[in-house]
């Protein structure tokens, strides 16, 4: 009974280890690989490695070093032209070996002999390397198991090898840019809803007559368009509004992203008929922002100075047909993160 307690607690540090580990993702050629830090263990490792990840030193790299059975092993080279120059290293980092090198661990590299040499350069163990790597040089630092993708690392180091550099697609000659296997792109997921192209369509406030937002979201420019469901007759008689009159006005917005939280200005369209695009005037009106809290449901908050209006408000979706992308987007980006 006293095993099985003990069993039962060890298994509850893991689970509880595990739920607050950060996660980094490399986006490779082969498909994604993700990675939860263990900060319990190898703190400093950790750090260093987060310093490398968001300061993007790892985007566009390649893996530089596979040896089937063995290791697949990064954080050192990309391209220039095709020359391989080294990405910028920081100080090294004191080793903290406490974990053993079993395969799906990934661990920091050094040079021979010295404990504490480890800076950029990482490597994931293909195998059961506990034997051989906990062994040596003070042992091999352990500060992150792969969850997902591990098959993705397999295929890596299934790939053919010139002077250990894992190379697809290449038979003879000089090394092509397509021949390396890049990491196109290495980030930490967030614990809250990302901002992604699904979100895209038609968004209302429910608790007015049809107020809302059309958005178009642009991930890859970090971009937000906003129309904004309303028009101001500008003290115009009811019996003079036309579309396309002067005298209505289309609110727009543009701004950037980051997590789920769009930022924006809002211009203001007026003076011109459709058949005369030369009277259109743009003026800048006030701020907005969209806190997005899933795929549809967000707050929306505005500030029109020339008016003295604020409000924040709640929006939903009113159009559906991208509900299902951007559930898919999310739980791509951020497994496990509530989507509805």
């Amino acid at each position: 009974m006293k095993n099985s307690k003990l069993t039962w607690v060890i298994l509850m540090l893991s689970l509880s280890v595990s739920a607050v580990a950060q996660v980094v993702r490399f986006e490779t050629d082969f498909g994604n690989i993700d990675m939860a830090m263990r900060a319990d263990v190898a703190p400093l490792t950790v750090q260093n490695f987060l310093n490398y990840v968001n300061d993007g030193d790892f985007d566009e790299t390649i893996f530089h070093r596979a040896i089937s059975g063995f290791i697949v092993q990064g954080g050192v080279f990309r391209l220039n032209g095709n020359r391989l120059v080294e990405i910028p290293e920081d100080s090294s980092v004191q080793n903290e070996f406490n974990l053993s090198n079993t395969r799906g661990t990934v661990a920091m590299a050094k040079l021979g002999g010295q404990p504490n040499s480890a800076t950029s350069s990482f490597f994931i163990n293909v195998a059961n390397n506990s034997s051989n790597l906990d062994n040596q040089n003070g042992g091999f630092t352990v500060f992150a198991e792969v969850i997902s993708g591990m098959e993705t690392v397999d295929l890596i180091a299934s790939l053919r090898m010139i002077s250990e550099i894992p190379l697809f697609n290449y038979i003879s000659g000089q090394i092509q840019a397509a021949n390396y296997v890049f990491i196109r792109k290495a980030f930490v997921l967030s614990d809250v809803f990302q901002i992604n192209a699904g979100l895209s369509g038609a968004w209302f406030n429910p608790d007015t007559n049809g107020q809302g937002l059309y958005l178009e979201v642009l991930p890859d420019a970090d971009t937000v368009i906003v129309g904004w469901y309303t028009f101001d007759n500008e003290a115009m008689p009811a019996s003079e509004k036309a579309i396309g009159d002067s005298a209505n006005r289309w609110l727009t917005a543009a701004g950037s992203f980051d997590g789920n939280t769009f930022v924006g200005n809002i211009f203001k369209t007026s003076g011109g008929l459709f058949d005369d695009p030369q009277a259109v005037t743009n003026t800048q009106v006030g701020s907005m922002s969209i806190v997005f809290n899933n795929c549809t449901t967000a707050v929306f908050s505005y500030d029109l100075q020339d008016s003295n209006l604020a409000n924040t408000m709640n929006i939903q979706r009113i159009s559906g047909s991208n509900v299902a992308l951007c559930e898919q987007l999310a739980d791509e980006a951020n497994p496990g993160v509530s989507t509805q």
